[in-house]
């Protein structure tokens, strides 16, 4: 796309890119070079949630996409733990000239092959996730699968089923809850209750108003 429009630039008043861009994205040849080169990155962490900034002092590994956000994977040297932080939340990031040693044995390509999103896996499983969809909102998930595990199980005038091989996470949750009343999900229960859970929870601030 952009070739075609470095070519042809007129096509920048025909074609119309997304307005919305992810933030952090200036720190990525900085980490991408800490990467290959396995330097340690130094820099400052905020946590949405808590509201709190942290130093962090990590071995970058790889950089992962979800949904239109970018993300560093790299091992906390506090904890030895493999951890995800959201470019965006970055901030003073410092490569330094020191050169970590640890071999790393990671196969992202594996670890990620279950999930949805960039949220930890270590205490979770994948399972079969059962989907009921109406057949609208089936023929988009049809043409632009959820996840590579992806499998049409049963069709019929007015719905699409399809099963899914990953973890449940919480943001294959919330990706479930953006389709609203479209999908439903059949099995497994646990992940039925937490979707009632939420819905719940969402109707009754709405009745408080």
């Amino acid at each position: 796309m952009s070739n075609a429009l470095n070519l042809h630039p007129d096509f920048s008043s025909l074609v119309f890119f997304e307005t919305r861009k992810p933030t952090g994205v200036e720190h990525f040849y900085d980490l991408f070079f800490a990467i290959r080169n396995k330097r340690v990155i130094l820099f400052e962490h905020y946590n949405y949630k808590n509201k709190v900034m942290s130093s962090r002092k990590v071995h970058p590994l790889a950089l992962k996409e979800s949904k239109n956000r970018w993300y560093l994977i790299a091992v906390d040297t506090k904890d030895k733990m493999l951890k995800s932080f959201g470019l965006d939340r970055i901030n003073y990031l410092d490569v330094s000239k020191n050169k970590f040693r640890e071999k790393y044995k990671y196969n992202f390509r594996e670890h990620f092959k279950n999930a949805f999103g960039v949220m930890n896996l270590a205490e979770q499983h994948p399972e079969k996730i059962l989907l009921r969809c109406s057949r609208h909102q089936g023929e988009y998930i049809r043409s632009f699968p959820l996840h590579q595990s992806q499998k049409e199980t049963k069709e019929t005038p007015e719905e699409i089923f399809f099963e899914f091989f990953l973890h449940p996470t919480y943001d294959f949750m919330q990706e479930i809850l953006s389709y609203g009343k479209e999908v439903q999900v059949l099995e497994p229960k646990v992940l039925v209750e937490e979707i009632r859970e939420h819905l719940q929870e969402s109707l009754n601030r709405y009745l408080e108003i």
